[in-house]
């Protein structure tokens, strides 16, 4: 007797043994909340659309519906790399924005997936160092010096200070370069003007009474990329029947020049020696 009750107990384990790893049936809520979670999911932000889906697997993991879940989500996970590397090509191609948003949102929402390891690393050091060598080949470097130097306060290896500090090193020189390029830029609009205010005075008899930027007497000019995308204001004009002055100041700069009808000279800005 004890023998035949022993064995009926083995025999109720064995049957018994199956089911406990049995997903339960899946209720119709459950159901109908992951057809509307998958109609809501957004192509465009594959990272968060990837942590929606795997945090309804984990709620749900008890019941059936929980492996096709898990189905859907390998279809995702695909699509986490193609939208880094995608990110990592608008970058390239300086559509920093889009960069940004696509990467920012892999980063923010897949702790565990490489594609999010990947969007952070980058997030953190090389995209504003990329953004800001690209600012500097432009000649954007105030913009460019600002990205770095926020970039140093940050925990840097001391690979990423060094070469975070070298990029400063070119910003600063891409500086200077800059302003040389503005000041010869200027001084080449200042004789433009001095010589078309010469004619003026040969054609007329007189200078003109008045005169700025928006004069139509200097319509040509203005329009024109020798004056017009350089000379941001033009200050201080007088005018007699036989001279003139005026001073006209740079654009992107705080450099300022004096030019009357025997010669042509800086104006110290406020603040310089």
């Amino acid at each position: 007797m004890r023998r035949f009750l022993l064995l009926l107990l083995v025999f109720s384990v064995v049957v018994a043994l199956p089911s406990c790893g049995k997903r339960a049936e899946t209720p119709p809520d459950v159901t109908l909340a992951y057809s509307n979670l998958l109609s809501s999911l957004d192509p465009g932000a594959p990272g968060a659309s990837f942590a929606r889906l795997q945090g309804f697997a984990r709620q749900n993991s008890r019941y059936a519906i929980s492996s096709t879940v898990e189905v859907e989500l390998k279809a995702w996970r695909n699509r986490l790399e193609e939208a880094y590397l995608r990110g990592r090509d608008f970058a390239r191609e300086e559509q920093f924005d889009k960069a940004e948003a696509v990467l920012t949102d892999l980063a923010a929402n897949l702790q565990d997936e490489r594609a999010g390891k990947l969007a952070r690393e980058f997030l953190d050091f090389d995209f504003p160092f990329m953004q800001a060598s690209r600012l500097m080949l432009k000649g954007d470097v105030a913009a460019a010096e600002t990205i770095v130097r926020g970039l140093t306060k940050k925990r840097l290896t001391d690979e990423q200070m060094v070469a975070a500090q070298r990029l400063l090193d070119s910003v600063s020189t891409a500086g200077v370069g800059v302003r040389m390029m503005r000041t010869t830029s200027l001084g080449s609009a200042a004789r433009t003007l001095q010589v078309f205010l010469h004619g003026y005075y040969a054609e007329q008899g007189e200078y003109p009474k008045a005169l700025t930027l928006q004069s139509p007497e200097i319509a040509s000019l203005r329009d024109g990329g020798a004056f017009g995308g350089i000379v941001s204001a033009i200050e201080d004009y007088t005018a007699t029947q036989d001279a003139f002055s005026l001073v006209i100041t740079g654009k992107g700069s705080r450099e300022r020049i004096r030019i009357t009808q025997t010669g042509i000279e800086e104006v110290p800005s406020a603040g310089r020696p």
